[in-house]
């Protein structure tokens, strides 16, 4: 294996090792809204605002937010409106009431308005966009006309946006008919895909979801009747916004940040958000785990009782924190700490499992139980009992022992032939309880101090887990492809648990083998730019001389002038030519074909003369069919006269006839 690819090759087994090691199991506890993040999204669409409703969600994002729009924007949205359509009237109204004083003229938008709230054809969409930009515009609606036409449209449509729909408008009508309407919000719940037990959401993806849910809370809020979603549901559907940490489009990330807020209300029931703040390695600087007790949009939720109920470790199940209570480090609870560091708790991965109650009931808080946190408690270690030792592979001569004391090197270079072989053992104990252990990543390496090569050879536990790595230069001659020189020789320990993962130069080696050193292949040069593939097309044939050239043009064009030479001698006979449109239209299409062979020949290629050709082709045909025609018809017309004569004249000789 060369050097390059054992470079990667170790980088990205260290590298997925301390992934697999330190990422937290999957739970469902909620995490906290990417509000930074939604932030600087809208801030980014604010430096191309090229729609109008791309106007519409940003500023009415960056208003949910807490961040004032700029009232310079009120030019932007009267200038990108177009008064004729009912959706554009819509952002645009939308868009205007997050500023403080952006007055839009009612007078272009009130026909639009009008005549989609009465339309036949109206959609559901389009009568929500029309009844909501009349409430911007303050202009009066008939609600009961309104209230008809919204119980024949969602009868018509039953898909699951077209009663998001429903709501909507619903909630920008009276409250009895609001009330009518709340009763489907239980069945739309129901509606919800769940996905793998732990989140719901509908058809259509974030947005959509968001935009759904925004419609349950504004109807219930409309009625003043209770939200009728139960806290398993509500925990779903918080779970599933929670996890979208980025979204694609400026209307998901619009109608996610208003979930946000809604599920942060403390008029309704409010997800509580557990999460570590502190980080995940316990150790002597860093010994106690701090919890954080928010809403999804990070502000507290009042005082909290939390208790550990268990901290127990993966990969036994010991269980080294019962029943233990934390305690508040913030003024506001929204920090508890958790004491964990311990000589007694062993090194190792632990889930901690918290249960949460409330000490104030004026907020219904749900997900106060099934909160997990992960920590991991990792040591500091050292090496001892290392010692390099060198062989005969027939053991013939004693064997050569170099003690190593962690971290120094030895001074003295080692020389090894082919007939000898590298013995490296070492044990690795942990300082906090003098036991030795194992580590996920023990190594040697080779390094040529010349080629940089490296080799690597994997370090295997033994009996009271002490490491040995054997290296034999005659079986393994290839994995040095037979280079001798001068190798710098390095142990490396690595493990997800340790405090000091390290890398230690023990010693420096002339190597030598017996057979000729195979030539290095440079691996580098494979992904080198190659040289640029440029087309060269074949050089144009040498020309005749130009008179060869005129004289074929010549016989080219002779035919025609016998012809012209033929007529001028026995004169042209134009009265057998008919007179119309047809001969008229045959004679400039045919004329249309010769000058197109001329454009051919001058300037057009294949392609394009074939596809005029096709065009002039049609009219030729046509013309020509009834020329045709109607020389035929006139020829049997002049047959038919003679022959009716010389039946009327019977002493008519047949030379008359003729």
């Amino acid at each position: 294996m060369s050097s390059s690819f054992r470079k990667i090759f170790v980088a990205l087994f260290l590298l997925c090792s301390h992934i697999v090691c330190t990422s937290t199991a999957a739970s469902s506890n909620l995490l906290p809204a990417p509000l930074d993040s939604f932030k600087n999204q809208f801030q980014n669409a604010l430096k191309s605002l090229t729609d109008i409703s791309t106007i519409h969600y940003t500023l009415g994002g960056m208003k949910e937010l807490g961040v004032q729009p700029a009232e310079n924007l009120c030019a932007d949205i009267k200038k990108n409106v177009d008064s004729s359509n009912i959706e554009s009237v819509y952002h645009a109204t939308e868009a205007a009431k997050t500023l403080n004083n952006c007055q839009l003229p009612v007078n272009e938008f009130g026909s639009i308005i009008k005549t989609t709230l009465q339309g036949d054809k109206t959609t559901l969409a389009e009568l929500f966009y029309a009844v909501t930009s009349s409430r911007n515009l303050q202009i009066p609606v008939d609600e009961d006309q309104v209230e008809k036409r919204l119980k024949t449209l969602s009868k018509s449509d039953d898909s699951i946006l077209g009663q998001a729909y429903v709501l909507m408008i619903a909630s920008q009508l009276n409250t009895a008919v609001a009330k009518f309407y709340s009763d489907s919000i239980h069945d739309m719940v129901q509606q919800a895909d769940e996905v793998d037990g732990k989140a719901l959401q509908y058809e259509g993806g974030i947005g959509t979801t968001a935009m759904i849910f925004n419609a349950m809370y504004q109807l219930a809020d409309k009625a003043a009747v209770p939200l009728k979603i139960d806290a398993q549901h509500l925990s779903k559907f918080a779970y599933y916004f929670s996890t979208k940490r980025h979204v694609a489009t400026i209307r998901s990330a619009y109608y996610l940040i208003k979930a946000y807020k809604l599920l942060s209300d403390p008029k309704h029931a409010v997800p509580v958000v557990v999460s570590r703040v502190s980080p995940a390695s316990i150790t002597p600087e860093s010994p106690s785990v701090l919890v954080s007790i928010t809403d999804l949009m990070g502000h507290p939720v009042g005082e909290i009782s939390v208790v550990a109920e268990s901290a127990k470790r993966k990969e036994d199940g010991v269980v080294v924190v019962s029943k233990q209570k934390l305690t508040p480090k913030a003024s506001d609870f929204s920090v508890y700490e958790l004491p964990f560091y311990d000589t007694k708790i062993p090194r190792g991965f632990y889930t901690i499992h918290l249960t949460l109650n409330h000490v104030k009931s004026e907020t219904k808080l749900i997900g106060l139980s099934d909160n997990t946190i992960e920590v991991k408690v990792t040591s500091e270690v050292t090496i001892e009992n290392a010692e390099v030792n060198l062989a005969d592979r027939d053991h013939s001569a004693q064997v050569k022992t170099h003690k190593l004391s962690y971290p120094t090197t030895l001074t003295d270079k080692m020389d090894i032939d082919y007939h000898q072989k590298l013995i490296v053992k070492f044990q690795i104990k942990d300082k906090k309880t003098n036991e030795y252990i194992r580590a996920q990543q023990c190594f040697l390496r080779f390094t040529n101090k010349q080629s940089q090569k490296e080799i690597i050879y994997l370090a295997e536990a033994g009996t009271n887990s002490q490491y040995k790595v054997e290296v034999d230069l005659t079986t393994n001659s290839n994995d040095f492809r037979h280079q001798s020189g001068l190798y710098e020789i390095v142990l490396i320990i690595g493990d997800a648990l340790l405090q000091n993962s390290f890398s230690w130069k023990i010693i420096d080696a002339n190597l030598g083998f017996h057979e000729d050193a195979v030539s290095e292949t440079r691996h580098t040069l494979s992904y080198t730019p190659k040289p640029e593939i440029r087309h060269m097309f074949r050089a144009d044939e040498k020309r005749p001389p130009t008179v060869v050239s005129l004289i074929f043009s010549g016989l080219t064009l002779l035919p025609l002038l016998i012809l012209l030479g033929l007529w001028i001698k026995l004169g042209f006979n134009l009265s057998g030519m008919p007179f119309g449109l047809s001969p008229l239209g045959f004679h400039v299409s045919h004329a249309a074909v010769f000058a197109l062979m001329f454009l051919y020949w001058k300037y057009l290629n294949m392609f394009q003369t074939v596809r005029y050709l096709a065009i002039v082709s049609v009219p030729l045909f046509l013309f020509g069919h009834r020329v045709l025609a109607t020389l035929a018809a006139r020829r049997s017309l002049i047959i038919d006269i003679p022959a009716v004569k010389s039946i009327s004249n019977p002493k008519s000789t047949h030379r008359e006839f003729i």
